[in-house]
């Protein structure tokens, strides 16, 4: 299991715990109590700040793996369209030069060259 989907997880249990001492608080107010209430809010401001804490964290992650994703990625430039349409056409010129000479010419770089008609 990844980093972030554990991160994800442990967020949403938070959430769900955050739900429940709202509740608790909500119950113990009810009754008449002052303490326990707000010993429930607070820790319920706990858990969400360590919800925000987390969210915090799942974004430096996803920073992180994006830089190491482009560090790892050769410094090459990368080649355009127009620069492989260039390509296609001057591997072409070669078959059509040998097509034009029934087979019997080819360029010193070409594949087909032991090839004959």
């Amino acid at each position: 299991m990844s980093t972030l989907r554990l991160i994800r997880a442990l967020a949403a249990l938070y959430t769900v715990g955050i739900g429940a001492l709202v509740y608790c608080a909500h119950i113990s107010y009810e009754r008449g109590g002052l303490l326990y209430p707000g010993l429930f809010l607070g820790l319920a401001v706990l858990f969400g700040s360590a919800v925000g804490a987390l969210a915090y964290l799942n974004e430096e992650l996803r920073d992180a793996q994006a830089r190491l994703e482009r560090q790892a990625r050769p410094p090459g430039r990368r080649a355009s369209a127009e620069e492989g349409v260039v390509r296609v056409a001057l591997a072409a010129a070669c078959y059509e030069m040998w097509w034009t000479s029934a087979g019997a010419e080819h360029d010193r770089q070409c594949v087909r060259r032991g090839q004959t008609t």
